[in-house]
């Protein structure tokens, strides 16, 4: 099942590249790169993205890296939409020079050797008079073991996002996340976003468009608290183009 999986993998994303209406991108730099109550990077951070759209669906990938090469990623998704729902599978892999895992195999999919995992994500937008977003995201393989590298702990996190001010092209939003294991077979109490099960992401986002000669510059500024591991990040951002 796990081959057929990494087969369809590949294929899917080549029929959308074949069949594609559109072909979006975008490029931004930051100071660090935040995920899920996780500061994955610091330093002068670039992300970029490149993906094409056929219909209510996707494919793509999506990038990492710092200037000094301590932090390297690469990974690939695919995805659906409508109006009110998202789904999407991401095969990450972050193959940074220090990294504790197996970094140096990127076609390894064996679950107990593998360096990356891949994170099935949800979200779901209630509606236009009530915005709210609700997300549930679980990492269904890889590097999300217990202890005794036998199980996958199924790690989730779950969240709300709700635009709190909103005026022009300035837009303020909160969001709030929990993190849990789904197995936690062995008595452990860690998952992969935090030492232990809790309210790991209090976030608020704040984003607006500068326009210059034309040229529209979205920036962003985003503070983040992880109550269970008892630290914060402020992330400053702006993207560099779109298209």
């Amino acid at each position: 099942m796990l081959k057929f999986i990494v087969l369809l993998f590949p294929t899917i994303i080549g029929s959308v590249f074949l069949n594609a209406q559109e072909i979006h991108s975008a490029l931004q730099l930051r100071n660090s790169h935040l995920w899920r109550g996780i500061e994955v990077s610091a330093g002068l951070v670039y992300t970029g993205d490149v993906h094409l759209d056929y219909k209510n669906f996707y494919g793509g990938f999506w990038a990492g890296g710092n200037v000094n090469g301590s932090y390297k990623e690469f990974n690939n998704y695919i995805g659906y939409r409508n109006k009110h729902l998202t789904l999407e599978l991401w095969d990450i892999y972050n193959f940074s020079p220090d990294a504790s895992y197996n970094n140096k195999e990127f076609f390894n999919y064996s679950a107990r050797e593998t360096g990356r995992f891949w994170d099935l994500r949800s979200c779901y937008f209630i509606s236009e008079k009530f915005p709210l977003v609700l997300s549930w995201n679980t990492v269904v393989f890889g590097r999300d073991r217990n202890s005794d590298n036998t199980e996958n702990k199924y790690s989730s996190f779950v969240s709300g996002e709700y635009p709190v001010y909103k005026k022009e092209n300035l837009e303020v939003r909160g969001r709030v996340g929990y993190g849990f294991a789904l197995n936690n077979s062995n008595g452990e109490k860690n998952n992969f976003f935090a030492k232990e099960e809790g309210f790991n992401e209090v976030s608020l986002i704040i984003s607006k468009n500068f326009t210059i000669e034309g040229y529209k510059i979205p920036i962003g500024i985003w503070g983040m608290w992880n109550p269970v591991n008892n630290n914060a990040f402020l992330q400053f951002s702006v993207q560099v183009y779109s298209f």
